[in-house]
């Protein structure tokens, strides 16, 4: 539908393109290429790009590199790896949602509810279709006091642009622990529980890509 472009097109329409994560590292993204819709593709193409958006979601991710879980453009874009989320809910502005999405979905909880939504054969590179996307367990915000959101939200912004160590590093991770404690804080979790799925996701084979070694610490 779209082919990249070193220069812009005349709707201006930006990308990130790939996922690759010697260079999305936080939360915070730029997107990384102007695309241009494909010959006899343009009106498909200009469907498509009324779809753009600020908070995308990966379509596919290699577990034992892969740093961040969604990320939130500084402009409307689409992606090739990524795909656009537009969250709705009543009476939460759309940027405190999307940073309250983003910081969860960063955090170990997030990464839990990635991994066990993989519907594909190759668990160390799962990838997403868009019901998967749709499927993926997450709080009802909808349901949640203001204050609440908007502390998950203020963690987005405390960590939007740490970078944050691959998954099989997770558990020594500041920027993952950081969200782990808002998160805890937030939604009431336990701390242990929290500590011990950072721990074990870390150990997770499919994520480090090495046979399970046992408990570690």
């Amino acid at each position: 539908m779209f082919d990249r472009s070193n220069m812009p097109s005349k709707d201006a329409m930006v990308a990130l393109w790939h996922h690759k994560t010697t260079i999305t590292q936080t939360m915070a993204a730029k997107p990384d290429t102007h695309i241009v819709a494909k010959l006899e593709k343009e009106g498909l193409a200009a469907n498509y790009w009324e779809l753009r958006g600020t908070l995308l979601l990966p379509t596919r991710i290699r577990l034992n590199t892969v740093r961040a879980l969604s990320v939130r453009l500084n402009e409307r874009g689409l992606g090739s790896a990524w795909v656009p989320c537009k969250p709705d809910v009543s009476g939460i502005e759309t940027e405190t949602l999307e940073k309250t999405i983003c910081a969860y979905l960063n955090s170990s909880m997030g990464a839990l509810t990635l991994l066990g939504g993989r519907s594909n054969k190759s668990p160390s590179y799962p990838q997403f279709s868009i019901d998967d996307m749709r499927n993926f367990p997450v709080p009802n915000f909808a349901a949640i006091d203001g204050p609440v959101v908007s502390q998950l939200a203020a963690a987005y912004d405390r960590y939007a642009t740490a970078v944050m160590l691959p998954l099989p590093q997770m558990n020594d991770c500041p920027a993952r622990q950081g969200l782990d404690a808002a998160i805890i804080d937030a939604l009431g979790l336990d701390a242990e529980e929290v500590g011990s799925i950072r721990r074990q996701l870390a150990m997770e084979p499919s994520v480090t890509g090495k046979r399970y070694a046992g408990l570690g610490r």
